[in-house]
């Protein structure tokens, strides 16, 4: 990450909601707010730590500047649309760190060991910091489609539900869209996987000619290995005869 050394000013919103899940180190749902070539900053003079408590830190990337540089950093902690937080610490070098554990709690940095908790409120933060969320991409979107047993043809409820999962597609400027087909347990393996792959490719075909580059659309079949509802060979299980679609 490259940043002119005549930046003397930085904004830095962080959201941080819900808890972490086992194996991540961040909540599924969360990210920090992040510059324009999406790489974390700070300041020389002042490390913000991101972490679920104080006691296990997660350590950000640094811009460099001269460590006498006179700061206007500020971090502050946004909640999620649910309301809900984690956390974030913020530490200097100097060792001097502040927990931001509730919503709008912030930290103004004005140089080296200069420090000091602030507070803010939803209606100042959407005046403040409207540009910068707006800026972010789309938290990620997961849709279930359904399917007839032993076709590729849609359930007459997921027919409709082709549409709002257009609409999600089409409000995200560059979307990623992986469509995965999944099968039930009737049939042999080689049929599965056909159809599983068979579903999947008329969920893209789908949203190609609702107007979606074919281009941001991958697709994969998974046969009857991934089963939402694991059953016996042979079982027929509606709710395995799907295909997944995740929106980034």
């Amino acid at each position: 990450m490259t940043m002119r050394a005549a930046i003397t000013s930085a904004i830095i919103a962080a959201i941080i909601v819900g808890c972490a899940q086992s194996g991540s180190r961040w909540p599924a749902d969360s990210e920090p707010v992040r510059s324009a070539d999406s790489e974390p900053v700070r300041s020389a003079d002042s490390e913000p730590v991101l972490s679920e408590d104080s006691r296990q830190p997660v350590e950000t990337q640094a811009l460099s500047q001269p460590a006498t540089a006179t700061r206007n950093d500020l971090i502050v902690l946004l909640p999620k649309p649910n309301g809900t937080i984690g956390g974030v610490v913020v530490r200097t070098q100097g060792g001097k760190e502040i927990l931001l554990d509730k919503a709008y709690a912030g930290a103004h940095i004005e140089g080296p060991g200069m420090m000091q908790p602030i507070t803010y409120d939803a209606d100042r933060a959407k005046r403040e910091f409207s540009s910068v969320v707006a800026a972010l991409p789309g938290r990620p979107a997961t849709f279930l489609l359904y399917f007839l047993e032993a076709k590729y043809e849609l359930t007459p409820i997921s027919e409709h539900e082709v549409g709002r999962v257009f609409a999600e597609i089409a409000a995200r400027p560059y979307p990623e869209i992986l469509v995965i087909g999944h099968a039930d347990a009737v049939g042999t393996t080689e049929f599965n996987d056909q159809l599983s792959l068979q579903r999947a490719q008329r969920v893209r075909d789908d949203l190609i000619e609702r107007g979606i580059s074919a281009d941001r659309i991958e697709v994969s079949g998974r046969g009857n290995r991934e089963p939402l509802i694991p059953t016996p060979q042979d079982v027929s299980e509606p709710r395995n005869r799907r295909v997944e679609i995740n929106v980034r």
